[in-house]
């Protein structure tokens, strides 16, 4: 039960830290996850807000399918082309 206990406590003493600094642990993880969003390299989409900044969650959108589409592409008459392209 000791180790538990201090588990405990490590927890409480991290915690109190990062309440005490509210946002600043975060702030590169979100910065870097807007700019993979805004160039591309992401499956969630921006809906709102400025480019080059995170904002809030609310500015975002999950593409479920990865901005993966199918597309018809005429070759000849007869002939029909499918292709798996990525917007």
């Amino acid at each position: 039960m000791p180790i538990v206990e201090a588990l405990g406590w490590i927890a409480i003493t991290f915690g109190s830290n990062m309440a005490l600094q509210p946002g600043h642990v975060l702030d590169g993880v979100n910065e870097a996850f807007a700019r993979g969003v805004d160039s591309g390299d992401s499956c969630w989409d921006r809906v709102a807000g400025e480019e080059g900044s995170y904002g809030g969650p609310e500015n975002y959108t999950l593409d479920l399918i990865c901005n993966y589409r199918l597309k018809k592409e005429t070759v000849t008459k007869d002939v029909t082309s499918w292709s798996l392209t990525r917007d």
